[in-house]
């Protein structure tokens, strides 16, 4: 196939297929081109071949992230192959963004802490152009270009490109080149394998989820909707949970080198270098729980030490407060106890180093880690890098560059990547500054029925496409369906209340419900309240986290019949208790008190059950909403403040907002309004987003207010606005 390369500043090497409808964008630096030309031309060859798209390699003379947006923005408006996604490869600048937590689903650190750690590393900067960023500065010997997202940017994800990150380093001792060449055979090999997904496997780690066994069990049943090929075959779905056994880690390196696999699923806490599998074995005998206690008191005295604390007010105090002899932590100093407990504490998760002391050598193509920072491709190394870079089988890992929700739908349209789709998208629409694909992003799976172009259905931009697909389509081709209907402003809530109540599948109710979110009316009211009690734990638990971020007091009802549920899943009932304290005490009072005196809630000890059941509804209704009361007293500190209105971020006490919004308009204090104006963009499903969004547009044109205050109204004005 003949190429050529236009030379400029940024120069684009060009195939010359003609019958391609869409475009794709290889941008790599030019020492990595030159290093791995053949590699990247055989890579850019399975693309055109497998995908059907046009490749553009852009080779980066500048090395700065505006001149690489800017050709990306050109290719994706051409007329001819526009772009539809996009991979860096090399030593591409890596955009540090700042003033957009609100765009990650967990990030919240306070920016004045070091800019590196503070800041959000992000691909979102070249995929997704309605944001818009000033930039600020580069760190010194390093390619970390930082940015500050602007107030009349949009302020919500939606990327025009899927993109993936391969950036292999020198870490390890094998050069970033060897790393880079072999991790491109692999690639082009794995595309044209044309693999179809026959095998599936999901692992859940300590302490996710509140550990739900429900969760995980209704996992299973919406992979069958994802994917209804692997329906009714035999072990099609494995699962390992991390109760399973203790160390789990080796049984499940052994799982992902299976050279049958096809799909991992891993839901565990993480780190850049680690992924946490195991907790501390659970004692089931006295012997077990003696040797549990003597670990745990010995692992805080000899780690009191190791910082310079004073190791032995703190043994006296242990002993005390657990009430156990001093001979159980006689020997809490001893270095070799300590090796020892260094060793099992090594041996219950997986770290960087257990790839090479293993031999672990990953054969599973496609890999989500959903987890904090396991994707964090900006360091010389990380978890997800090790993946792709060994000699195995990956070639992709959907990963996070900082931490991660837990509560959010992690596999949500992952049946797309075998039915045309490919692991791009799983990034590009779940609308998260932090998630990437670590890897190949145009890797998908062989379908097993007739490919539909989803690529080509979302640049034609046709409503009539999505609606047939809505109608005929998979579960998966159903829910993307919605959301294309929704964002070429196609489809009415009415629409979507009846979607929620017809469909029969999980992820499409879950997919109309997510939707009908936006628009805050009583369509959305009563597919909360019908959600709530849905039989897909996932679909409930999310109808449960709206009710927190509406407030609407309709919902109270809906909420309390949750409260007097007896089996709730643990992680339902988790965020239960943090939509009480959302709501006015009085009249979730009011409501246990009608529902529990019926007839139809049965109790043994009935009476018991009611004190408990009420004062935890008490206790939670009271936790912020005395604490939103105290922000305008002269007695409440400036620390205190800046903690109560953090703290609203996550959780808002909405019958409060108009006082918040009085308080904000008159405290005159510029710190204070900064962060509360920030603190309410968090809220846009809240009944009260209307008032938040007319009070920040007032305040975004009114001159009386200080720049900085001005600046992140007409932020929060777009981020509660925007649809």
């Amino acid at each position: 196939m003949k190429r050529f390369i236009i030379t400029t500043l940024i120069g684009a090497a060009m195939s010359l297929q003609a019958n391609a409808r869409n475009g794709f964008a290889i941008v790599v630096d030019p020492e990595s081109y030159r290093e791995a030309r053949t590699e990247i031309e055989a890579y850019a060859q399975a693309i055109e071949q497998v995908n059907d798209w046009k490749v553009f390699t852009v080779v980066d003379q500048w090395g700065v992230p505006d001149s690489i947006r800017a050709r990306l923005i050109s290719l994706y408006h051409q007329k001819q192959t526009p772009l539809v996604g996009c991979v860096l490869v090399g030593d591409i600048p890596i955009p540090m963004i700042r003033d957009g937590q609100h765009m990650t689903s967990a990030f919240k650190m306070d920016q004045g802490n070091d800019r590196k750690q503070s800041s959000v590393p992000s691909d979102r900067f070249y995929d997704d152009f309605g944001l818009q960023f000033k930039f600020i500065d580069k760190d010194q010997g390093a390619p970390y270009y930082y940015y500050s997202v602007m107030p009349g940017s949009q302020q919500r994800i939606r990327p025009n490109l899927f993109s993936g990150r391969i950036r292999p380093t020198d870490a390890g001792g094998t050069s970033r080149y060897d790393k880079l060449r072999s991790f491109l055979r692999k690639a082009t090999a794995g595309k044209m394998r044309k693999r179809q997904l026959q095998q599936l496997f999901y692992f859940s780690g300590h302490g996710y989820i509140s550990e739900s066994k429900m969760a995980r069990i209704d996992e299973k049943a919406s992979y069958f909707e994802h994917f209804p090929a692997l329906k009714g075959r035999t072990n099609t779905i494995g699962y390992m949970d991390h109760t399973d056994q203790n160390p789990i880690k080796e049984r499940l390196m052994n799982e992902l080198m299976r050279t049958d696999l096809d799909l991992a699923i891993l839901h565990h806490h993480g780190y850049w270098n680690t992924e946490y599998l195991n907790g501390t074995n659970r004692p089931y005998t006295v012997r077990a729980a003696k040797e549990y206690i003597i670990s745990n008191l010995r692992k805080h005295i000899y780690e009191a030490k190791q910082r310079g604390k004073n190791y032995d007010s703190l043994r006296v105090v242990l002993l005390k407060k657990f009430d156990v002899p001093a001979t159980w932590v006689a020997d809490a100093l001893s270095d070799s106890l300590a090796r020892l407990d260094s060793i099992a504490d090594a041996a219950a998760d997986l770290h960087l180093e257990d790839f090479g002391i293993y031999g672990y050598r990953p054969n599973v193509p496609v890999v989500i880690i959903d987890a904090c920072f396991c994707g964090s491709f900006h360091r010389d190394n990380c978890i997800a890098n090790e993946y792709i870079f060994q000699p195995g089988g990956t070639v992709a890992v959907v990963a996070n560059s900082v931490n991660a929700l837990q509560d959010k739908w992690s596999d949500r349209f992952i049946g797309l990547i075998a039915e045309g789709g490919c692991v791009g998208d799983l990034v590009k629409y779940a609308g998260y500054l932090e998630s990437h694909v670590i890897g190949d992003p145009t890797f998908g799976y062989a379908p097993q029925t007739e490919a539909v172009d989803l690529h080509s259905m979302a640049v034609k931009k046709k409503p009539a496409n999505w609606r047939r697909l809505l109608k005929s389509g998979t579960p998966d081709q159903q829910a993307m369906a919605i959301e294309q209907l929704y964002r070429l402003e196609s489809i009415t809530s009415e629409e979507l209340l009846g979607i929620y109540e017809t469909s029969p599948y999980g992820i499409v109710r879950l997919q109309a419900l997510l939707t009908i979110a936006n628009y805050r009316d009583a369509h959305f009211i009563k597919a909360v309240e019908l959600a709530s009690q849905d039989g897909y734990e996932l679909a409930q638990r999310t109808a449960i986290k709206l009710m927190a971020q509406s407030g609407d007091k309709r919902l109270i009802p809906a909420l309390i019949k949750l409260a007097i549920t007896n089996n709730t899943s643990d992680r339902c009932n988790f965020n239960v208790t943090a939509a009480l304290c959302c709501y006015p005490k009085d009249e979730l009072q009011a409501e246990f008190a009608r529902q529990y005196d019926g007839p139809s809630v049965q109790y043994i000890r009935k009476d018991s059950v009611r004190s408990v059941i009420l004062n935890a509804i008490v206790r939670s209704a009271d936790r912020l909403a005395v604490d939103i009361d105290s922000l305008p007293s002269p007695e409440t500190t400036a620390k205190q403040r800046r903690f109560t209105i953090r703290a609203l971020r996550n959780t808002m006490v909405h019958y409060k907002i108009p006082a918040l919004l009085d308080y904000l308009k008159h405290c005159g204090n510029e710190e204070i309004q900064v962060m509360l104006l920030e603190c309410l963009g968090w809220h846009p499903y809240s009944y009260q987003a209307p008032a938040i969004a007319g009070t920040a547009l007032e305040i975004s044109g009114d001159t009386a207010y200080p720049q900085a205050v001005r600046d992140e109204a007409l932020k929060t004005y777009n981020r509660i606005h925007a649809k």
